[in-house]
């Protein structure tokens, strides 16, 4: 950055960036519509189902969001649908896609449900949703491309639904973690937080995830104290012995914070912290993706906290 404030574009485009996205990126768009396109393996019942769902979205968002895409007129009974079908997943926006994707699933299997026995029926169902199957297939693009999406079953029907997940600025805070770890001394410390990052991305919710996050709190703790302060040379110390230190040296008078906010902000994050610890006896019984996603978010909201505060302090 000049003394000016600018900042040039070559250097802008050096920022992190956040690796989640609230909006579908134009992969996820492209992955997705092709596994619509391909939940049919005959030609004129793919086209069915792609006419039945487009005229059901338009009945939910109207015309214009879906034919806007392309150039044919709406009314022409010879219209190409799967090219409607493209554009549309291409060009709209992204709670009009996902709506357009429920309903191309639960058409889906509603055709099937009107075909099939009982026992094919529940045979199929988990056809559909395991790893191979459409909303196992769509779920492991929600999870690589790092989109704050869910999908699930709506109930007994057979109808599917998207939830966002509660990321509470997830992705803005993940770049802000990233632009610490370009800085000394901070990329040993963080290294944990991005690696539980990757295996987020990897779709691997489990407990080494939750270790590493764990692991890169202790770290930066730890920088702090023992490597950069030198306030003790123990490395073996309680989470909240560190803290204490960072207390009783005026880390926290930074700001305007005052002591009783700071303490109710510490007491929730160390109970949260001695919750995901790796030598607790009682593990957590459940992993899933919304549970490591708000994980994250509050590990890497709490190292934030942490260096920014000890930043502001050291200068």
């Amino acid at each position: 950055m000049t003394d000016d404030g600018y900042t040039p574009l070559v250097d802008r485009e050096r920022e992190a960036k956040s690796r989640v996205h609230e909006e579908l990126t134009r992969p996820a768009r492209e992955r997705i519509a092709e596994i619509l396109s391909n939940l049919e393996h005959s030609n004129n019942n793919q086209k069915r189902l792609t006419r039945k769902a487009l005229d059901s979205t338009m009945e939910l968002i109207g015309r214009t969001p879906v034919l806007k895409h392309v150039s044919s007129d709406s009314g022409d009974e010879g219209i190409d649908v799967q090219r409607i079908h493209h554009a549309f997943m291409l060009g709209g926006k992204t709670v009009h896609i996902l709506t357009y994707t429920e309903q191309t699933l639960t058409k889906y299997k509603g055709y099937e449900m009107r075909r099939a026995s009982a026992e094919k029926l529940q045979r199929d169902r988990g056809d559909v949703t395991n790893q191979s199957g459409a909303i196992g297939k769509i779920r492991k693009v929600l999870v690589t491309e790092g989109l704050l999406w869910e999908i699930e079953w709506a109930g007994s029907g057979g109808a599917v639904q998207f939830v966002p997940l509660e990321s509470e600025a997830m992705g803005n805070m993940d770049a802000k973690v990233q632009a610490l770890a370009e800085k000394e001394p901070w990329e040993e410390a963080l290294q944990g937080y991005n690696d539980a990052f990757e295996r987020y991305l990897n779709g691997d919710f489990d407990d080494t995830l939750v270790t590493k996050l764990y692991n890169s709190i202790e770290e930066v703790l730890q920088t702090i104290c023992v490597d950069l302060e030198g306030w003790t040379e123990d490395r073996d110390k309680s989470h909240g012995d560190y803290l204490e230190m960072l207390n009783e040296n005026g880390v926290y008078d930074a700001n305007g914070i005052t002591a009783p906010e700071l303490n109710q902000l510490l007491d929730a994050l160390e109970k949260m912290v001695s919750k995901v610890g790796h030598d607790r006896k009682q593990r957590h019984a459940y992993h899933d993706r919304a549970y490591c996603t708000l994980l994250i978010h509050q590990v890497g909201a709490y190292l934030y906290f942490l260096i920014s505060r000890y930043e502001d302090y050291a200068n």
